[in-house]
């Protein structure tokens, strides 16, 4: 088909005979579906004339498309979908504005690079334009945009595509620009202003996360008689009342002007859950084996685990399992969304930063361990000891930024302070030869939760320091006491020392207007979602506390082990005050 359609782009003189104009003029009256079948049937001759006629009276060969993008990922780029996409890509023909909650992993980016290919393909150079928004700048770069590359190039389509930008030549030889990707960040409301042209397609990928200003500048440029809003992405799970929950809202079917079709797709709709039978997935190229759309889709082993570590009431499943936008989610202590932005965050680059895989130390020498700190970096450990054996014993580290897992363990063997003691001891002698290669100055850091058997092996590693087994500083944190700070200009304040932990890495991973965090979590799913379960409330004083871990455990979740050595790693607790003996008055 693109081998045909390329003759036609080489040989604009080529002969029209009427035959081929009566073959488009019933092709573009045809519904799409007879259309893309009678297609189908024509000779590679018949072909070559009808697409020549439509290039010389649609400005496009792929103006046979133009109200059919499902025939033109099917025909044109040679892929397969799946029924609930169809029903998007037919959305776009028949409604202005389309909205799409999605759970996780339903062909999103997919869905949104097709459609990005799509419309300035069918439309004359220079008479249509195709605009991706994201809020943050490596979604377009390095999600949706690596998609539209990839199927560019696979599919032979005129033009060149570049990191975050189409362009394709008009037919009086001017390059012009197609298709281009912005991010939409809360306080860039110019990046959503200023466009204008007779067919305009906006496509706002990870949808739940743009900011109301920035929809509300959206309707200005929908004022056109041809241009099309398509908003996918995940319900935000921390942000009630976003505004892409606005815009579902708007679903009226009884609206006489620019109703939103609305089409949710929770994991349950599809395939693998449905039964549905798919084709291959024609996306991934022949280095690929050939495989089943289904790979690349949401798969009900994912859906359990989720509900094993959230809970089926959290607003992370309600969002990413079940596409629907949650109630009462704002009183956890951390929002998820902050919690997968830090664990989202890129690699720094540049010769400030050295790769742990680089510094041939044991464990830190392995492949995944592309992790760039900085030399000098202060490194310290948490632990979290499992209370008589039970959940987990969990070392965590953080260097510099970087925070990481480096031992997770339960049963009974984990009860005997000494042997706990001596795992912590083989994890301290890892973060010195790591300090040492950094040249870090600061000794390592360990900070242990001091409840139950977590004090006795607190008491051992300070006594093993003092005999010089190792040079670290040895800090059992006692979560429940006081915090020692008084900081009044605190907006939440820490009614104990665990609760100033959670603030503390609540603070450290909110995004700042770049979306960027103080800290990236390089941490497996469970962790991340025990970061994001703990609600929060306030007490008669005014005071935060987090809940407790027995409330978390009643729920039928884990508990947050993992997650609380994070914090402990992560976590300075204020010096203690000396206590000062009160001055007496002696009279005589």
């Amino acid at each position: 088909m693109v081998d045909l359609i390329q003759t036609v782009n080489e040989r604009p003189g080529y002969t029209h005979s009427n035959e081929a104009r009566f073959l488009f003029d019933a092709l573009m009256a045809a519904p799409p579906v007879a259309r893309s079948q009678f297609i189908k049937e024509l000779s590679p001759a018949d072909m070559r004339q009808v697409f020549a006629v439509a290039e010389r009276e649609g400005g496009t060969p792929y103006v046979l498309w133009r109200d059919d993008p499902v025939g033109f990922v099917e025909d044109v780029l040679g892929e397969n979908l799946w029924s609930t996409t169809r029903n998007l890509f037919n959305g776009l023909t028949t409604h202005k504005r389309v909205a799409v909650p999605s759970s996780f992993s339903t062909d999103k980016s997919h869905s949104a690079s097709r459609a990005t290919l799509w419309w300035p393909s069918v439309h004359p150079v220079g008479t249509a334009l195709a605009v991706t928004l994201a809020p943050l700048w490596r979604q377009v770069e390095r999600q949706l945009w690596p998609e539209i590359r990839k199927a560019h190039r696979r599919a032979g389509l005129p033009g060149d595509v570049d990191m975050t930008q189409m362009k394709m030549m008009s037919r009086t030889g001017v390059e012009t620009v197609v298709a281009y990707g912005i991010a939409a960040a809360p306080h860039n409301e110019a990046a959503v202003q200023g466009i204008h042209i007779p067919n305009l397609l906006i496509i706002v990928d990870e949808a739940g996360g743009l900011a109301h200003n920035i929809g509300r500048n959206l309707r200005g440029l929908l004022t056109g008689p041809n241009s099309r809003l398509l908003a996918i992405g995940n319900p935000p799970t921390d942000d009630e009342g976003s505004w892409f929950e606005k815009l579902c809202e708007d679903d009226d079917s009884t609206k006489a002007i620019n109703p939103v079709l609305v089409l949710p797709i929770p994991a349950t709709s599809t395939p693998a859950f449905t039964g549905e039978k798919v084709g291959l997935c024609g996306s991934c190229g022949p280095e690929i084996d050939a495989h089943p759309i289904t790979d690349h889709l949401v798969d009900p082993d994912w859906v359990r685990e989720v509900r094993e570590d959230y809970g089926e009431d959290s607003a992370y499943f309600q969002a990413k399992v079940l596409a629907r936008f949650p109630r009462g989610a704002g009183d956890k202590a951390i929002p998820s969304a902050w919690v997968d932005n830090a664990v989202a965050q890129p690699e720094p680059e540049g010769t400030d930063y050295v790769r742990l895989c680089d510094l041939a130390l044991p464990d830190d020498a392995r492949d995944d361990r592309t992790w760039a700190v900085r030399p000098g970096s202060w490194v310290r450990l948490g632990v979290d000891v499992a209370a008589d054996g039970g959940d987990e014993f969990v070392i965590a580290r953080v260097v510099g930024d970087l925070a990481t897992v480096e031992h997770v363990s339960a049963g009974l063997g984990n009860s005997n302070a000494v042997d706990v003691a001596g795992k912590v001891l083989v994890e301290i002698r890892k973060a010195e030869l790591l300090a040492a290669a950094l040249g870090t100055k600061a000794p390592v850091r360990v900070k242990v939760d001091g409840i139950g058997v977590g004090w006795g092996v607190a008491g051992i590693l300070k006594k093993w320091a003092d005999e010089g087994v190792h040079n670290a500083e040895i800090d059992a944190v006692v979560v429940s006491e006081s915090t020692d700070r008084d900081d009044e200009h605190l907006p939440m304040k820490p009614a104990n020392k665990r609760a100033e932990m959670w603030l503390n890495m609540r603070t450290l991973v909110q995004p700042n207007r770049q979306g960027d965090s103080a800290l990236r979590l390089r941490i497996d799913r469970q962790t991340t979602a025990q970061l994001s379960v703990p609600g929060k409330h306030t007490n008669a004083s005014g005071k935060t506390l987090i809940e407790a871990k027995a409330k978390i455990k009643a729920k039928g979740l884990k508990s947050p082990d993992r997650a609380e050595a994070i914090l402990l790693a992560a976590y300075e607790p204020a010096p203690k005050k000396s206590k000062r003996k009160k001055a007496t008055l002696i009279t005589k």
